[in-house]
């Protein structure tokens, strides 16, 4: 009889474990992106996107449950810390962007950084749709440009991080999943 339960205890377990420290990292992540002050140039509201990254290593690391939840929590902590608007602005972009992560992974023709540069410009999308909805005004579309522009930027530099990141800890955490290109 082995001390610490059988093999599907453990599995949840690390499953737990491996979701709450996602978790933990997407909102410290997002609290020190909230720090930093932001360029002057720069659409207001607008960010890196660090916090994404705890989702995109949340896919192959514990599946899409696991980084639907990472994705939960983050705009849960953003709703507490920065308001409704905030929060739904998060809620809204975060599960846009996973969807068409899981999608891009499934489709396994795109790297990281594609994946990454795609839910980026997703995420912004969405939060520009319901800034729209909030505002009751589609003229919010007018700055859809300048966000892809920076999905572009931004996207690249996560998927860069992930494509550093997600491999070795793969390996590490003897990961064998489709979704690690």
């Amino acid at each position: 009889m082995r001390q610490w339960g059988d093999e599907m205890n453990n599995s949840k377990a690390y499953f737990i474990t491996r979701c709450a420290l996602l978790c933990a990292v997407a909102v410290v992540l997002s609290m020190l992106e909230s720090m930093l002050p932001a360029p002057v140039f720069l659409v207001p509201g607008c960010r890196l996107g660090l916090a994404n990254l705890a989702v995109i290593i949340a896919i192959p690391v514990t599946g899409s449950g696991g980084a639907f939840l990472v994705v939960i929590v983050k705009a849960m902590f953003i709703f507490v810390t920065r308001g409704v608007t905030a929060g739904l602005m998060s809620l809204s972009g975060g599960l846009v962007s996973l969807c068409v992560m899981l999608l891009l992974f499934r489709c396994r023709h795109f790297g990281f950084v594609g994946v990454s540069v795609a839910s980026a410009a997703a995420h912004n999308t969405a939060q520009l749709a319901v800034a729209a909805l909030l505002m009751s005004d589609i003229r919010v579309f007018s700055f859809v440009w300048l966000y892809l522009l920076l999905s572009i930027v931004t996207g690249a530099l996560t998927g860069t991080a992930a494509g550093i990141i997600i491999p070795p800890l793969s390996k590490a955490l003897k990961i064998k999943s489709r979704t690690v290109l």
